[in-house]
């Protein structure tokens, strides 16, 4: 089965607002001239992970003349939460909930981040709440997963991120529509990637985890890699049959390094 190839950025906590609007009319005019709006089920789709704050801008008038064709309608772009609360809309300060950020536009969220798992000391029982907030309310959730150096360093690494998975997905059945993204913490911002032969194992293994658990539902499911994603590792990694799309980081914040990579994934979907 087909599945689409998925180009995610990942703005983390950047840029400020100027350079946010610049980039992001780049990203969008780069973004539509390489993939028509309105073509039915593009083999490459673009998902921009902005800060929160950025939501309200994006689906702005301002911000959806950069589509063309506006916005959520576009299939070709779309944006997504890098966290939301599992807690419904009411009494919960500061926080933000799928069903709030669904109604201003969001329609992706990252779930299970290392770095929300490392420095917010997320567990893989709050990952799993969260994922099935996100579903609930029309979000299509990206869970993360990857193990940390030591642990691959330890032979683990099948270990941690079968576990990963199997409570990220333990209020799941088959319905569900998502994604999955296998980010080595050891690869994420540090310069480091993973190489073709370690990215392949990995990507393979949570493949057949997904067929033993879902069967032959699991061929719609997507698995990116994110890991120092950057335009010259992007068509090695792009190129495997096993990845499904990337995860950008660092990469993301420049229209011309991140428009890079769309390529590549053009070019092998």
């Amino acid at each position: 089965m087909d599945r689409p190839t998925i180009i995610a950025g990942n703005w983390k906590h950047n840029p400020d607002r100027n350079l946010g609007e610049s980039l992001w009319r780049e990203v969008a005019a780069g973004t539509m001239s390489r993939i028509p709006a309105g073509e039915h089920n593009p083999p490459v789709k673009v998902v921009i992970f902005p800060p929160t704050p950025w939501l309200g801008w994006l689906v702005s008038r301002e911000g959806l003349e950069c589509l063309g064709n506006g916005f959520p309608e576009s299939a070709v772009l779309e944006i997504g939460m890098q966290e939301i609360s599992d807690r419904p809309v009411g009494a919960y300060t500061g926080e933000v909930g799928a069903e709030l950020a669904h109604q201003f536009g969001a329609r992706w969220t990252l779930v299970g981040h290392s770095e929300r798992r490392i420095h917010f000391g997320e567990t893989d029982e709050d990952v799993a709440r969260r994922l099935t907030a996100a579903v609930d309310h029309g979000l299509c959730p990206l869970l993360c997963i990857g193990e940390t150096s030591e642990e691959r360093d330890a032979g683990r690494t099948f270990e941690v991120v079968s576990h990963q998975l199997e409570v990220g997905l333990s209020r799941f059945d088959k319905k569900h529509e998502y994604a999955i993204a296998y980010e080595p913490v050891w690869a994420i911002g540090t310069g480091r990637t993973a190489t073709v032969e370690q990215v392949e194992d990995v990507h393979q293994h949570l493949r057949e985890l997904l067929q033993k658990k879902i069967g032959s539902a699991s061929d719609g499911i997507p698995i990116l890699y994110g890991g120092s994603v950057k335009p010259d590792n992007a068509r090695d990694l792009l190129g495997l049959d096993v990845v499904d799309g990337a995860l950008v980081g660092g990469a993301s914040l420049k229209a011309a390094s991140f428009l890079e990579i769309l390529d590549a994934g053009i070019a092998t979907a």
